[in-house]
């Protein structure tokens, strides 16, 4: 019996045996490429990478329904079940109707609430820039080193 692909209703590229959409992001600038491609194929579109499906949402409507909490949950599989065997019910290795969970996400929900998030954006701002800076002098650097030896 064929297995009934779930994401044929959604827009996807054309694919490359094997590597599927593997070598079709551009992966100097992944983000700007799906960036273009959500225009390409609307909101929400997917790739196959290497057998596994990745969805891209990129419509404000569809990121909101996505992260309404009341009608989706978290889920509990693969690696993070392997970890869960260590680390017990902890904020990522828990299913959400455990207590543990539920502690972790409200002493977290503050720190990382909109309008926490927001008061961190300068000093996030900031730290970037920085970071950027350093690595063109460092680019500048290597490449000075490099073209005098």
């Amino acid at each position: 019996m064929a297995s009934v692909n779930k994401l044929s209703p959604i827009p996807h590229p054309p694919t490359k045996p094997v590597v599927g959409n593997m070598l079709s992001v551009d992966s100097s600038a992944p983000s700007q490429h799906l960036a273009r491609m959500a225009k390409e194929y609307g909101p929400i579109f997917w790739l196959d990478m290497m057998g596994a499906p990745f969805v891209v949402v990129s419509g404000a409507d569809l990121v909101d329904e996505l992260s309404d909490e009341k009608r989706f949950d978290k889920s509990v599989r693969g690696s993070l079940r392997r970890v869960r065997l260590i680390a017990g019910d902890a904020l990522f290795t828990a299913y959400t109707t455990e207590p543990n969970w539920s502690k972790a996400h409200n002493i977290l929900l503050q720190p990382f609430g909109n309008r926490a998030m927001q008061s961190y954006h300068p000093s996030m701002l900031d730290i970037a820039e920085q970071l950027v800076k350093k690595w063109e002098r460092t680019n500048a650097t290597t490449k000075s080193t490099s073209s005098t030896t």
